[in-house]
């Protein structure tokens, strides 16, 4: 279960840097147990799907280009009758729009890769003929796995591919030519969660899918498919794996930030971040472009050069095409070689989904260390005087009074209690973590704020006011099977193809990175996907393994509960991971 000795510091640096300390745990003294996700190899090992309002899960239904759908209540990725087709076009006359265009488009879509959602952006981006930008897809899967979810054009599809939609669109199959990278479109279908329990030893239950038309979809959640190999059955025979699964259901998880969203170049987001946040532009111009000066990537020589300030040197060197993810850099450097003021070749050159990534970073890492601190201190597991909850009635977080606690203190539990999320241009609220989280902050961001006219949205809002401290995951169930070498659980797009079908995809349309770079660059693999990635000390791939299945709210993740199930670091249990370029 242990990392390559060369890859071990590096993960867990950053690791004990964002508060994934070695007592970050709610059962800190619980046996600690074995098992790998290795969803790198398989990754079918790690699905994760859309959950709606009613608890439906969102599946993808079939393959193809869907036309659009009805914004007035038919099915969400299905084609238009001709009944809605004649509405939508009066509607389109009446707004004086193109005749040819709908408007929004809407359909599901399937994600087998890196877990880099950027990646797949790009590449359904460049096939549907728009920037990566105009595609509307909340959250994303930040591991390896499979990731099923809704993606919208809420200007609709151009018109050059209503017309001639490309080969692979027609498919509804995508296949990156630089990455391992699968994406499909299409139609939409909801389910009821599957069931797997100990007590049904795996068995699924009867999908039940929601007829009839559908309101606009509405993420709420996901529900996830874990497969854990490598498992040692005298703890699942002993009682310590059945043991860990209760406490996890009735007792929760910390609920800390994924390890992936701080970054995993050689500069981390929130360095980048906090040198937004306070304002200092030609730092957090130097800091992007120089984020990643592995010998492992493609963008090492290009670093080292704007390092050593030859910016003209940097730009020949960056990889070139539109799956290379470099445009950003590419613009930014020029906008500095023409000497912009380096706010201004910010605003002009970073979207504002990056300024997004690495500003939210360091209000998540502030958040984190808070958190950890609170569990490594001498409070005691359960909500105290001073917590904050939140307030369903009145939409807001409100402090524990003393007396709620002493008058029915066992109706109160951690999973209640939230923290405040340190954003941008505003106090740090009343409560108990409040001295940590100010702490955190100002190591990173010492002085005043930049002024909020400085970015390109209202930062303040990045990320919610509140986050639970302990998630709870519902609808759990598990059971433990016999894995071989490949998917123990078959995702939607084995369904919908059969095994191996993904050798027979279309080639995507999209045009190789090209650009020169160093003899070390060349040996290290692709762009945005470093070669450092930990794949030995795992085993085999075949043995027992536990099959877990669980939903959650959106902004929690599956990273947290096999934290607490395994009572180990991702470092420990997930293969493949690794450094990884930070490209825009």
């Amino acid at each position: 279960m242990r990392a390559p000795a060369a890859l071990r510091p590096f993960v867990q640096t950053l690791e004990a840097d964002v508060g994934f300390g070695r007592s970050t745990f709610l059962a800190p003294a619980a046996a600690r147990l074995r098992g790998a996700l290795r969803s790198a190899r398989v990754p079918a090992d790690l699905q994760r799907h859309e959950v709606g309002p009613g608890g439906e899960v969102l599946h993808l239904l079939s393959l193809g280009l869907p036309q659009g759908a009805d914004i007035e209540g038919q099915s969400v990725g299905a084609s238009s009758s001709r009944g809605s087709r004649e509405a939508s076009k009066r509607r389109r006359e009446d707004r004086g729009s193109p005749p040819t265009r709908d408007a929004p488009w809407t359909a599901a879509v399937y994600t087998s890769g890196p877990g880099r959602q950027d990646l797949a952006q790009r590449l359904l981006a460049s096939e549907l003929r728009v920037p990566p930008s105009a595609l509307r897809i909340k959250g994303s899967l930040h591991a390896p796995g499979v990731s099923v979810q809704m993606v919208t054009l809420p200007r609709g599809l151009p018109e050059s591919v209503l017309r001639a939609p490309s080969e692979a669109l027609s498919a509804g199959l995508l296949r990156s030519t630089t990455h391992p990278l699968v994406v499909a479109i299409g139609a939409a279908d909801m389910q009821t969660p599957e069931s797997t329990g100990r007590g049904d030893r795996g068995a699924r239950g009867t999908p039940t899918r929601r007829k009839g038309p559908q309101e606009a979809w509405r993420c709420e959640g996901q529900r996830y498919t874990v497969v854990l190999r490598g498992i040692n059955l005298q703890e699942a025979q002993g009682g310590l794996l059945e043991e860990n699964l209760e406490r996890l259901t009735d007792e929760g998880f910390i609920n800390l930030f994924e390890l992936s969203s701080f970054g995993l170049a050689e500069v981390r987001r929130y360095e980048v971040g906090a040198a937004l946040w306070s304002g200092h532009w030609d730092l957090a111009a130097r800091l992007l472009l120089t984020a990643n000066r592995s010998r492992e990537g493609l963008l090492q020589a290009a670093s080292d050069a704007f390092a050593a300030g030859d910016l003209k040197q940097g730009l020949e060197l960056l990889p070139e095409g539109p799956q290379a993810g470099c445009d950003g850099l590419r613009a930014l450097a020029m906008q500095l070689l023409l000497r912009r003021p380096a706010l201004e070749a910010l605003q002009t050159a970073v979207p504002a989904a990056v300024w997004a990534r690495h500003l939210s970073a360091v209000g998540r890492l502030a958040w984190n260390r808070a958190v950890s601190a609170r569990f490594a201190g001498d409070l005691p597991l359960r909500p105290v005087a001073g917590d904050l909850v939140w307030d369903k009635s009145a939409g807001e977080a409100r402090p524990l009074r003393g007396q709620e606690l002493q008058d029915g203190g066992g109706d109160w539990r951690l999973s209640d209690v939230v923290l405040p999320v340190p954003r941008l241009g505003e106090a740090v609220p009343e409560c108990s973590g409040r001295l940590h989280l100010e702490a955190a902050l100002r190591q990173l961001v010492p002085g005043t704020d930049a002024p909020a006219a400085a970015f390109p949205f209202e930062a303040a809002k990045l990320l919610p006011p509140v986050r639970r401290v302990v998630g709870l995951p519902t609808d759990l169930g598990w059971d433990i099977v016999e894995a071989g070498a490949g998917a123990v659980v078959d995702c939607d797009l084995t369904r919908l193809r059969g095994t191996g079908s993904e050798e027979e995809l279309p080639q995507s349309t999209e045009a190789q990175p090209r650009g020169r770079r160093s003899a070390s660059s060349r040996r290290g693999g692709s762009a945005g996907e470093g070669s450092g990635s930990i794949s030995d000390g795992f085993g085999g791939m075949a043995g027992p393994a536990l099959r877990l299945r669980f939903s959650l709210p959106r902004s929690e993740s599956a990273e947290g509960v096999l934290r607490e199930l395994l009572r180990a670091n991702p470092s420990e249990f997930q293969e493949g991971l690794g450094r990884q370029d930070e490209t825009f």
